[in-house]
């Protein structure tokens, strides 16, 4: 998305009433509970299908939130629910915003139509904000019980961790990785033995930044590594007009020998008119600088026709891509598609953006675009990739839109097999990953099979972006935002089918002036060679 209009990305998150988020606000935190078991309190409200869950504070003291507290958490600065029930193996989106307070406890349903359920929702700990999945062990919920949310969180990422760490034999240990990793059974086996659920809720928290510090570093760490024998995308964004003559000769040096420069054919450069010069200086300075070119004709804030009315025709988004991919014959891949399942590509939005409850006309929609374009590019350009780019989101939006449950709607086989890459283009302010990255990754290659995948657009905390939720340091994003690059370049890359990709939006206007930026993606680049 173009950062004149990222600001204006739809937010169209549900929500929380504004009486409850002020009785949280108000009422903020109470007294630890007691009860017994693993996960479940003497508390007897989550009989038959419903589960009630017991928050504790995110800082790891034990103090027990009151329902209004626990979603002001779950907020960050957004003031938005993210809750969602999706299946434990797929993450396909099962419920959205299935949370409601009954009594001392939020409190959700298990659907009606059977089978098991995880809950995933947005949850801070000393790393930042996760979409955390609570899936009670790897099963999901089946029966209603009551849940120390922080402890069964823990219980249920150091199961992730241990099957990562399994997958992974070739990887090597490093001291911090090993200090993080005994610190979280250390508080694990605390919380375990605790005669409180207050004692369960204060250790769990702390176990869950530790396994988060550790699966964080454990993708970071072998990432690079695994992709030693392979050709990954190291990429890198150009868009707004920038000078090519600064930012190729830096692209190509910062991401040798595998560089990629995404180029945004900006619409409102040239509606209608032909490809403007300064592109075909662009792409002609990629390629001198040792960069391949990943061409992206529509961006995903054009693509409703909101502001360019072609574009949200089927036929006129087709000419516009027939456009650029026989004017660059010479270009190695093409967008054809991006942030396909962002609920703005097919819906009408308002003036400020926001999505509206009317979609364009069903053979106007994304699906059909998509198909039409894969096809072109496979056509006439059967030498580059064609590429498609998801949009990371899971409770963030309604169901319909998340990033797993949109492709199996709207996907067909036939598209799909038109298709080489896909992408999840990753804004974590708006939508965390964190402890889910590796679920996540792990879920996209298996939903795309015999597809290489990867990372889109990545930025962190800008002045026209959400900045809803923070990652790495809540009082610095200047060294948040190098962390984000630093793991997020690398951690991709960990994945036997996945290209890496991680195409900095920013980068002609945050590289060139940060050393600490470059350097942390010049360190991942460094170390998978």
């Amino acid at each position: 998305m173009s950062a004149a209009s990222h600001g204006r990305r739809p937010r169209v998150n549900r929500k929380a009433p504004a009486a409850l988020l002020a009785l949280g606000l108000a009422a903020g935190c109470t007294p630890g509970g007691s009860g017994s078991g693993l996960h479940t309190a003497t508390d007897t409200g989550g009989a038959g299908r419903t589960v009630a869950l017991k928050f504790y504070d995110p800082q790891g003291h034990g103090t027990l939130l009151t329902p209004g507290r626990a979603r002001a958490v779950t907020h960050g600065s957004g003031g938005s629910d993210s809750d969602a029930l999706v299946d434990p193996r797929t993450l396909r989106v099962l419920d959205d915003f299935p949370l409601y307070e009954d009594g001392r406890r939020l409190r959700f349903d298990l659907p009606g139509r059977g089978g098991p359920a995880a809950l995933a929702l947005n949850w801070p700990t000393d790393q930042g904000f996760s979409t955390v999945v609570l899936d009670n062990g790897g099963k999901g919920f089946t029966h209603g019980t009551t849940v120390v949310f922080n402890h069964a969180a823990a219980k249920d990422a150091e199961r992730r961790l241990d099957e990562a760490l399994a997958l992974r034999p070739a990887y090597r240990r490093s001291a911090r990785f090993t200090a993080a990793r005994r610190t979280a059974a250390r508080e694990l086996a605390r919380a375990d033995a605790a005669d409180s659920d207050a004692g369960r809720g204060k250790h769990g928290q702390r176990a869950l930044s530790a396994i988060d510090t550790a699966y964080g570093l454990l993708l970071e760490e072998y990432g690079p590594r695994a992709r030693r024998t392979h050709a990954p995308w190291t990429g890198v964004t150009v868009a707004d007009g920038a000078d090519p003559k600064r930012w190729a000769p830096l692209a190509g040096r910062l991401t040798r020998p595998h560089g990629w420069a995404r180029i945004v054919f900006d619409a409102d450069d040239d509606p209608r008119a032909p490809v403007p010069r300064r592109y075909r200086e662009a792409v002609a300075a990629a390629h001198a600088a040792g960069l391949k070119v990943l061409g992206q004709p529509v961006d995903s804030a054009y693509a409703n026709g909101s502001e360019h009315p072609e574009l949200g025709t089927r036929a006129g988004y087709l000419a516009r891509i027939k456009r650029y991919v026989d004017a660059f014959p010479e270009i190695e891949a093409w967008e054809v598609g991006n942030e396909v399942n962002g609920c703005w590509t097919d819906s009408r939005t308002t003036a400020d953006g926001d999505c509206t409850d009317k979609l364009l006309p069903p053979r106007d929609r994304m699906r059909h675009k998509i198909a039409d374009a894969a096809a072109y590019v496979r056509k006439k350009r059967p030498g580059a990739d064609v590429v498609l780019t998801l949009y990371w989101q899971l409770g963030t939006d309604a169901a319909r839109w998340s990033a797993f449950t949109w492709p199996r709607a709207n996907l067909p086989r036939a598209v799909r097999e038109d298709i080489d890459v896909v992408l999840l283009s990753s804004w974590i302010e708006d939508a965390p990953l964190g402890l889910a990255f590796d679920q996540v990754m792990t879920r996209l290659a298996a939903d795309f099979p015999g597809r290489r995948v990867g990372l889109g657009e990545l930025g962190y905390w800008n002045a026209d972006t959400s900045r809803f939720y923070w990652a790495f340091d809540e009082d610095d994003p200047a060294a948040a935002r190098r962390r984000v690059a630093r793991r997020y370049y690398a951690a991709a890359l960990g994945y036997p089918s996945s290209v890496g990709g991680t195409f900095w939006w920013y980068f002609a206007q945050e590289m060139p002036g940060d050393a600490g930026l470059r350097a942390a993606v010049g360190g991942a680049v460094r170390d998978a060679r």
